[in-house]
């Protein structure tokens, strides 16, 4: 029995396996393919981006410049190599 069962383990499945492995939880990931990441996280083009030019000011364009904050201190604890390009925050 698990307390917490991932269905798929692309991107985002793997991101919450990682957080809840912070946890005192039993967690499964139950992937179809033969390897994580074989499916729409495989066709990635390696750019961290939210979505298509939120509305400055909304929940979106807040949320999206927090996701990049994270993202970069998340490389940087799995020491997985970052570049930032372009400029951070500029649609808060």
């Amino acid at each position: 029995m698990f307390d917490v069962t991932l269905i798929g383990c692309g991107v985002v499945g793997a991101g919450i396996a990682f957080e809840l492995s912070k946890c005192k939880l039993s967690v499964a990931v139950l992937e179809k393919e033969n390897d994580i990441a074989c499916g729409t996280t495989k066709a990635n083009s390696a750019i961290v981006h939210a979505g298509y030019d939120p509305l400055p000011g909304t929940k979106m364009a807040r949320l999206n410049v927090q996701g990049s904050k994270m993202m970069e201190e998340l490389c940087r604890r799995l020491s997985v190599d970052y570049k930032r390009i372009g400029l951070a925050g500029a649609c808060v």
